[in-house]
């Protein structure tokens, strides 16, 4: 689940060159994020530039408060 989420989080802020498709790939990112000042910086410049795409998105919070809706009037309708 977390890895799920991570990988929706990083496709929002458009920083798909960190998500890995397994365990070696993983370590090679990590790795070159260590080990790469420049990448690391870009990547990080990269999640600054976009996080207003990640932490303005009202989207989810709608889907929460029409699912709490849905629930809640079944149980008090009655």
């Amino acid at each position: 689940m977390r890895g799920r989420h991570s990988d929706s989080f990083l496709k929002m802020l458009g920083v798909t060159d960190t998500i890995a498709e397994n365990e070696a790939e993983y370590i090679e990112i990590a790795v070159k994020l260590g080990l790469d000042p420049a990448w690391r910086l870009s990547i990080a410049e990269q999640m600054s530039q976009n996080h207003d795409r990640l932490f303005d998105d009202k989207a989810c919070v709608a889907g929460l408060e029409a699912f709490y809706i849905q629930v809640c009037s079944k149980h008090f309708s009655a």
